[in-house]
This record gives structure tokens, sequence and C-alpha cells, in this order.
């Protein structure tokens, strides 16, 4: 999978708040539990087309989950958070001197709050960058191979093609309604590197195909889209809807470890915006929107100590990166990775984000 041409603002400065306080020419305030704030952090934010939740808030934080809390947000807040659109002004100010964001309306500044302009739910910012993620969104990726190997199936090609391509016909077997399908066949399992059990299967996306006729034994179709091959013996998956991505970037409220267990195509090293999966799922209390802390475990290299003896030695588990999680099923879920100081693995940990 090509690695997406993005540019956003890197989030690594760390500077401590008094620096922010001294250049606002506000008094300094006293906290129990700091919000560590950029020290460029603007006291008026603009939102334009093409920012996200992440974004905007790594213009504030030097951890962008933590933006719940600059907005003084609530659990509900958080899972479905008041959308915001280009043209939305942010406004920096101090509340018995703790940072508070809020929302700028005619001069009037607004908390945050979960309701929806319905007209233009389709200019709402999203968490992530949605071009990233696209894919991962509108198709299932895993699935459980015993209710998978029942799904309807492609029986037969136009002219007896085996594979077919856009516009061409094909012929399905046990399809319980008209409309959209996408085609898959098995790709591999996916295991945990743990324990062993298979926590599901990857499936290849096949295409796109729209119902012209409901028959009663075999219904036909039309190929909308080819992504990669759709050949008969294809299972037939009914095409969800579009669904937006608007949860606050949040860490998970109880400790969760894991481990990731697919990378894109099989690459040696994801980076920033490539996709990876995970042996956390829903049965783990992993939610959409959580925040995940990427580690990399120190390799054994060869030293010389000293006194010039040779010898081998462990080296720290490190940092690595962070995870926003967008796509939960019940033992495995997706996430992109938002920032990797190093090459990504199979095998690395992903585990609930230490506190400021």
């Amino acid at each position: 999978m090509a690695r997406p041409s993005m540019n956003i603002g890197a989030f690594s400065m760390r500077k401590s708040i008094i620096s922010l306080v001294l250049a606002l020419g506000l008094a300094a305030p006293a906290f129990s539990d700091t919000l560590t704030l950029r020290p460029d952090a603007p006291t008026r934010y603009v939102v334009v087309k093409g920012d996200t939740l992440w974004g905007i808030s790594g213009r504030y934080l030097k951890k962008p989950w933590n933006w719940p809390r600059l907005w003084q947000m609530n659990r509900d807040e958080v899972k479905n958070p008041h959308l915001i659109y280009p043209g939305d002004v942010l406004v920096l100010t101090w509340v018995n001197g703790q940072p508070r964001l809020g929302l700028e309306r005619n001069r009037r500044e607004v908390k945050l709050s979960p309701q929806v302009r319905i007209e233009d739910q389709d200019r709402a910012l999203a968490s992530i960058p949605a071009k990233a993620i696209e894919p991962f969104l509108s198709r299932p990726l895993i699935v459980d191979i015993d209710s998978f190997s029942r799904a309807p199936r492609l029986v037969a090609g136009s002219d007896e093609h085996v594979a077919m391509s856009s516009g061409d016909r094909a012929y399905a077997m046990g399809l319980d309604q008209g409309g959209s399908w996408q085609s898959y066949r098995p790709n591999k399992p996916l295991r945990d590197p743990d324990s062993g059990e298979t926590l599901g299967y990857e499936v290849t996306y096949g295409g796109d195909l729209a119902v012209e006729k409901m028959g009663d034994e075999v219904q036909s179709l039309r190929v909308r889209k080819v992504a990669e091959e759709i050949l008969v013996g294809d299972r037939l998956v009914k095409a969800p809807r579009d669904y937006f991505v608007s949860y606050v970037p949040h860490p998970p409220e109880k400790m969760v470890q894991g481990k990731i267990i697919s990378t894109p195509n099989g690459v040696a090293g994801a980076a920033q915006y490539y996709n990876v999966a995970i042996n956390l799922g829903q049965r783990d209390g992993l939610e959409t929107g959580h925040v995940l802390d990427i580690l990399k475990n120190g390799s054994l290299v060869k030293v010389t100590t000293p006194d010039n003896r040779e010898t081998k030695v462990l080296l720290p588990t490190e940092k690595a990166g962070s995870l926003f999680v967008y796509r939960v099923f019940n033992r495995v879920a997706y996430g992109l990775v938002m920032e990797s100081a190093v090459p990504i693995g199979v095998g690395d940990v992903v585990r609930t984000p230490d506190e400021e």
C-alpha cells in the first residue's frame, strides 16, 4: 500500500507551559494535573478546510489525545463531539488557572457541546486524515471464516469468463436483496503472536457490483468497479454505508497492551499514515478514538565494555510512535500510525499512553 502524501505539522516541541504564560503576559497558574501546551499555541485559531481534530490538537498540546481535557469534555462528548467546521474560531482562555479551549461565535465564546449541524455535517472535520483510512472504513477486512463461507457467492461470469471487468455481467447465488455488493476472497488468518489464537481472517477486496435482477435461484449483477480482481467463487458482502470518524482522540480508561499483528501488504517498516492491525478489540475494552503508544522492543547488540570486553546487551524498550484506533472488531482493531520515530513492524507493542 502506497504511503499517502500528506503534510501535517510535527508535534514534537517540548517546553514548559510557563513559556506560554510569559509570552501571553498571563499570571502563572498552578496545576495539580498539568496540561503541557506548546509554547506557540495560538490564542485564536480559525479552522480551515483540510484540518483534522488530531492536527488541531497538535497545535495546542504536546500530546494531542489530551484535547478532551483542554475542552473540558465529558465521556459522552468525547464519543459524540460537537462537529467542528471550516470557519469556526477556536479561543484559548484560562479558567481557575487551567487552560481552556472554546468556540467563538459572533464574538461569543461557547463551550464544546454534542450538538450537530445537520445541514453542514458533510463539511465537518474528521478526527484523522480521511483519505488515509477510507478503504479500511468501507470494507469488512476482518471476518469470521465460518460466517464468511456461508455468504452469497459469484457462480458465473458473462461468456463463461472467470475474471470480470468493469461493466461485465456476473451471476450470483444467495443474495437476499438488491443494491450494491462487494466481492471478497480469503487472504490470511490473523493470529495472536503470544497465544496462537486465530483472531479472524483478513479478506481481499475485489470490487463493487450492483444487482440488476433478483431471480429465485440465480441473481444477475453488473460490475461497477474493479479494485484488484473479481473472480468466480468470490463471496459477496453487502456494501456498508459510509460513516464519519468524529471521535476525539482519547486514551483508554484502563491499561491495555497488545501487539501489531499485520501491516499493509506485509511491509517490514510501517511509517506515518500507515494502517496496521492489532490483537486488541471490543472484548479488551477498545473503542474508536482510542490512542495508544507504539513501543519498539530493544534489540540485542554487541558492545565493547570500558575494560575492552565484548558482550551483548539488550537495548531498552522505547516509544516509537502513536496509533489512532478507528475501526474495532471483537478481537482485532485497525489503527492509523499518527507519529513514527522509527519504522514500525509486526510484533511491536501497543499500550495505553503514559500520562503527562
